[in-house]
C-alpha cells in the first residue's frame, strides 16, 4: 500500500488560499500528534536544567502568537473578549522570554489550540485574493507591513520550529525516564 503525498486545499475563496490553509492545518496536525500521549509532568518539564520552555508553554505560545498575528497585525483590532479569555498569561515574562504556564492540562491546551485555529481559519477562508495579498500598515510602532499570505507562511514556519522543540523535549524526557 502506498501513501498519497499531495495537497488537498481547504475550502477557501480561491485554490491558492486553500493550499496555504491546508499547510497551516497540516503543521497543526503534526503538533497535535506530538503531544497526544504526554502526561502533566512532561507537559510542565523545562529540560534537565529547568531553563527551557516547557511543552505546555510552547503550546500556549503557539496559540497566542496565532491570535496576535490575526487580530493585532492583520485585522488591526484588539482581541475580542472570548479570545482574550483564552489567554490568562502574558505573551512573555519580565525577562522577555515565553511565559511559563505550569499546571495547565493537556485538554486545556488542546481546547485553546482548536479554538484559535477555528477562529483563524474562519477569518482566512473568507478572504479573497485581493484581501489575502493586501499589505496592512504598521501598528503599535511595528517596523513592518504584512499581508495575510505572509502571516500564514510565518505561522506555519513558527509552529514547525516549536514542533521540533517539542519533539526534542519528548525525546530527552523519554531517555531520562528509561
Amino acid at each position: 500500500m502506498t501513501t498519497e503525498l499531495k495537497i488537498n486545499p481547504l475550502p477557501a475563496a480561491t485554490p491558492e488560499i486553500g493550499r496555504w490553509l491546508w499547510a497551516f492545518a497540516e503543521v497543526r496536525q503534526r503538533t497535535l500528534r506530538l503531544v497526544s500521549d504526554i502526561d502533566q509532568r512532561l507537559l510542565d518539564w523545562r529540560g534537565s536544567d529547568g531553563a527551557e520552555n516547557s511543552i505546555g508553554s510552547l503550546l500556549y505560545h503557539i496559540a497566542l502568537v496565532e491570535m496576535s498575528w490575526l487580530y493585532l497585525d492583520l485585522l488591526q483590532e484588539e482581541f475580542p473578549p472570548d479570545v482574550n479569555d483564552l489567554f490568562p498569561f502574558p505573551m512573555a515574562d519580565e525577562a522577555g522570554k515565553v511565559s511559563h504556564v505550569p499546571g495547565v492540562t493537556l485538554e486545556e491546551h488542546l481546547h485553546r489550540l482548536n479554538t484559535t485555529r477555528e477562529i483563524a481559519l474562519s477569518k482566512f477562508q473568507q478572504m479573497d485574493l485581493i484581501e489575502w495579498h493586501r499589505l496592512r500598515p504598521p501598528v503599535n510602532d511595528q517596523p513592518y507591513e504584512t499581508t495575510p499570505a505572509w502571516a500564514v507562511f510565518h505561522l506555519i514556519e513558527h509552529e514547525a520550529g516549536h514542533a521540533f522543540q517539542i519533539s526534542s523535549l519528548k525525546a530527552r524526557w523519554q531517555r531520562l525516564e528509561s
